[in-house]
């Protein structure tokens, strides 16, 4: 049954003559990633390694919470948060997407004001 559902697609362009209908697959993917010049597949691997940035932190706060017994947020959560953000906005940006790029600006203050606030929370425990 899988296997069916997924051949559709591939079938249909192939019918109608689309990019499906190369042997190699190749013209399938690029336009299913909607990529048009080679150097778009850096492009693309950016964005995985960006979006697997971003989503390592939640790996990473799932391990400390585990350990701790206890819902917690390391202050590296927070690092992965905001590189990976950026990264995913230099991404978004690059490939003329707005709404990926808004999605992820927003986080950045949220991201920015915790690592603010871990900071201040060492600065008055050093002082005491």
């Amino acid at each position: 049954m899988i296997s069916i559902n997924l051949c559709v697609p591939a079938l249909v362009l192939a019918a109608s003559g689309g990019a499906a209908a190369d042997p190699g697959g190749a013209g399938f993917f690029s336009e299913w990633a909607n990529v048009e010049d080679p150097w778009e597949y850096w492009l693309l691997a950016f964005g995985l390694i960006a979006q697997t940035t971003f989503f390592a932190r939640w790996i990473l706060q799932w391990i400390a919470s585990e350990r701790r017994g206890e819902s917690h947020m390391p202050q590296l959560f927070w690092w992965l948060s905001l590189s990976g953000a950026t990264m995913l906005f230099a991404y978004f940006s690059l490939r003329g997407e707005p709404i990926g790029m808004l999605g992820q600006s927003v986080g950045w203050v949220v991201y920015a004001r915790n690592l603010h606030l871990i900071k201040l929370k060492a600065v008055r425990r050093d002082q005491r």
